[in-house]
């Protein structure tokens, strides 16, 4: 996971995400599983301009090569579950964040930056916006997810963006420290915003984020 790693090392991804990927679908045709949920990604959508990210939206111009290989998933996932009648559901997980996430988020660099006096980069000036979601959230939809039949793409969110710059006043008052910031320009492969539309995960699931 991760877009920026996904810039240096696209051939990891081919491997993870591509063909191990095409292996657990082929253990899914061999062994008749019936029901698979996956992770699929907010990065799939690309710098669109429609806001929120609908499901419908055409996804075909991601910026990265981690939303490249994670659409990839879902067309290859696609074609599985039509051949071999396997229950797949590709969950959009939303910067999903909480106790033991990946320590390259933001979240996690932000603080121990500022906990620790060192300074934090900042890009596109702050202006960023993501829809952050907790990940006892993020596990309740993947349980619900596993009752469902058919194919289906369904977005995992807050409904609710939150702007960079607010995540690192929220980081300072609760670490008693101001953040040195160096300011940036936007990296090419961000997206300035991200926003889930759940009204699928509210209809099929019965889902709403808690947190």
């Amino acid at each position: 996971a991760g877009v920026r790693y996904s810039l240096e090392e696209p051939r990891t991804y081919i491997d993870s995400n591509i063909t191990g990927f095409l292996n657990v679908l082929e253990n899914c045709r061999n062994y008749n599983v019936e029901n698979l949920s996956f992770a699929s990604s907010s990065s799939v959508y690309g710098s669109i301009d429609e806001i929120p990210f609908d499901v419908n939206n055409t996804c075909d111009k991601p910026i990265s090569m981690y939303g490249a290989t994670k659409r990839s998933n879902e067309l290859i996932a696609f074609s599985y579950s039509m051949l071999y009648n396997i229950n797949t559901t590709g969950l959009r997980f939303f910067t999903v964040y909480g106790p033991w996430g990946r320590p390259d988020m933001a979240l996690f660099l932000f603080t121990k930056s500022i906990i620790a006096k060192e300074p934090i980069k900042v890009f596109n000036h702050g202006e960023h916006l993501r829809d952050f979601t907790y990940i006892d959230d993020i596990v309740r939809g993947v349980l619900e997810s596993l009752k469902l039949r058919g194919f289906n793409i369904i977005n995992l969110g807050s409904d609710s963006p939150v702007a960079v710059l607010d995540i690192i006043k929220i980081i300072e008052g609760l670490a008693r420290r101001e953040a040195s910031v160096t300011v940036h320009e936007r990296d090419p492969s961000d997206v300035p915003s991200t926003w889930a539309d759940i009204s699928k995960a509210k209809d099929l699931l019965g889902w709403t984020p808690g947190v």
